[in-house]
């Protein structure tokens, strides 16, 4: 194909990126395993408790992803442009946003857990257990998300590792204290879910120490101290809400619209909860390299954007990046289904969840090449080529007017069984690969949003 790129450069820096990042997603993934394991042990109530309490987490973690993203389709383009003045700003900008969020995530968790769980489930017991377990993980929100976005937004500038560090540490400290405060092993007491939540707090508060350290005495890129913190930033503020707010805005109402299909599936049936958890698992162990390459592909585009290189030149490498995500997803497809069984057998849960977890894979395996591509385009693509507002409207319009009434249509009114009902709570992946590959072709999505105040 005359429009791939053989330059063996690009190919070294896009996976110099995106396997590092793999690798912390398969360090998050391993800590969500080894929490669903255990959980699984204690029960199914205990796990359908933690997995809808972890919906506010969700909420959390995509809204901070928004505003990381946003704030990495500046910083991948002024890192283009060696403006590390400018992408510091943008930093600040980008972590007081964080700031404010999470501590209103953190006083929902903590002051009406009961209200958030009622959110998602009718189950009393569910939601007993799940309240008890946002009252503590809700004082590591903070920590959680200014971790996160400052670990996340230094990939534009090509730092990657620290990333591994943090979460591999976290990894370390997050199972052995599920293992003590979980069974009581030790002599420390058997807290199930409550401990569970402690370990996951620890661990949150262990990654912000880590990351502290390492910006204070490690980093010697972007060289981003506490006293940049609190520079004044009003002069990149309106450039920021003009192309970051659809960003901020997608991840938002993405992120509600992918929490309604939850409670969809939450008032379907708790063995769908069940099994819908541990598909999502599954899934997870083989989405790592495709969230990988996703957030690769935007620092690879801003950085092209911010340099001034030929439109033709980008718009290959984009073209290059959709078609290893369509094999990507068809190589995890293929994984998907041969590691179903091995992983659904870890769980101590009914015959019947384990069935329903075992044919809802192959729903998961049928949309995930859909998603493979998808994630280019929007995430890596639209937003590191500065076009935020198309990677909006794909991202979040089939989500609500297709996915989520076709989903609850079929799974409350007419009773479809969990494997079909997902596949309609996925079926706006479909219209969002159509629209991005004509606007993909269009090129109308590459624009330079930098600004330059300083000068």
């Amino acid at each position: 194909m005359s429009f791939l790129i053989k330059d063996k450069n690009f190919y070294k820096v896009l996976f110099s990126i995106a396997l590092p990042i793999a690798a912390q997603n398969f360090i998050t993934f391993t800590v969500s395993l080894a929490d669903s394991l255990m959980l699984g042990k204690v029960g199914e109530i205990a796990l359908s408790g933690a997995n809808l309490a972890n919906q506010l987490f969700f909420i959390l973690m995509i809204v901070t992803f928004g505003v990381t993203s946003a704030a990495m389709v500046f910083a991948s383009q002024y890192w283009g442009k060696d403006d590390v003045f400018s992408m510091k700003r943008v930093i600040t900008i980008m972590l007081r946003i964080a700031a404010v969020i999470s501590v209103i995530a953190s006083a929902l968790a903590i002051c009406i857990p009961e209200t958030v769980m009622n959110w998602y489930s009718d189950d009393p017991a569910v939601i007993e257990a799940g309240a008890k377990y946002l009252r503590i993980i809700g004082w590591a929100y903070p920590f959680y998300s200014i971790t996160n976005a400052m670990a996340s937004v230094l990939r534009s500038a090509h730092i990657v590792k620290i990333s591994i560090v943090i979460y591999l540490s976290s990894l370390i400290v997050n199972i052995s204290l599920n293992w003590v405060l979980i069974f009581g092993n030790l002599g420390a007491p058997a807290l199930g879910i409550e401990g569970a939540a402690i370990a996951t707090a620890v661990a949150r508060v262990v990654e912000f120490i880590i990351l502290i350290i390492y910006l204070a005495f490690f980093e010697k890129k972007v060289h981003y101290t506490i006293k940049d913190f609190f520079v004044p930033v009003k002069d990149y503020v309106s450039a920021f809400v003009k192309t970051g707010a659809p960003v901020i805005l997608n991840e938002a109402v993405w992120s509600i619209g992918t929490s309604v299909l939850s409670m969809i599936i939450g008032h379907i049936s708790t063995e769908f909860v069940s099994a819908n958890s541990i598909a999502n698992i599954v899934w997870q162990a083989v989405w790592v390299v495709i969230a990988g390459m996703g957030n690769a592909t935007s620092v690879v585009i801003g950085n092209a954007v911010g340099r001034g290189e030929e439109k033709s030149v980008i718009l290959s490498k984009a073209k290059t990046i959709v078609l290893l995500s369509a094999a990507m997803g068809v190589l995890s497809a293929i994984t998907l289904i041969i590691i179903r069984g091995p992983v659904i057998n870890f769980y101590e849960v009914s015959e019947a969840t384990k069935a329903l977890a075992y044919d809802l894979i192959v729903s998961y395996a049928m949309i995930i090449v859909l998603q493979a591509m998808s994630m280019q385009y929007v995430v890596g693509i639209f937003r590191g080529g500065g076009d935020t507002k198309t990677a909006m409207l794909v991202d979040v319009l089939f989500l609500w007017t297709v996915a989520i009434p076709l989903g609850a249509f079929t799974g409350l009114v007419l009773g479809w069984a969990p494997p079909l009902v997902y596949i309609m709570l996925r079926s706006d992946e479909l219209l969002k690969n159509v629209i991005g590959f004509f606007r993909l072709r269009s090129g109308k999505w590459i624009r330079d949003i930098t600004v330059h105040p300083a000068e």
